[in-house]
């Protein structure tokens, strides 16, 4: 067995001759979620990192089961738009970080529902997209 740390979908080649390729995808992933983050209202909590970890776990899934079939020769676009961009594009640092915030101010029906709905929402998009992504293998 191979001591070689893999990333759970990753394409093939061993994850660290991808990172050059996960760190532009991250750059890029990051200033997506800071721009919909901005562009989106704040409020009892952030709807930007919401949008970015909802709308991420159902590409994530989707993108995984687009990339099933030749892992080799996809390896890189893996590397890119898996770990890269929707790495960083959804967070769950932040989705703590926030939920923490709220609660320690005293709010902590807005912080427990902001877990729930990221949480309750976010598995069953990942398997939607999962789903959407072998229909169209």
């Amino acid at each position: 067995m191979s001591s070689e740390v893999r990333d759970a979908g990753e394409a093939g080649a061993p994850l660290r001759h991808s990172l050059p390729i996960v760190f532009v995808g991250g750059m890029v992933g990051t200033a997506a979620r800071i721009g919909l983050s901005e562009a989106l209202p704040q409020g009892a909590f952030s709807w930007g990192v919401l949008a970015a970890n909802l709308v991420g776990a159902f590409l994530l899934g989707l993108l995984f089961e687009r990339l099933q079939e030749d892992r080799q020769r996809r390896a890189g676009r893996w590397a890119l738009w898996g770990p890269g961009f929707l790495g960083a594009f959804t967070t769950f640092s932040a989705l703590q970080f926030e939920a923490v915030d709220a609660m320690r101010a005293g709010d902590w029906q807005h912080g427990v529902l902001y877990l729930l709905a990221t949480i309750g929402l976010g598995v069953p998009l990942a398997a939607i997209g999962r789903r959407v992504g072998r229909s169209l293998r």
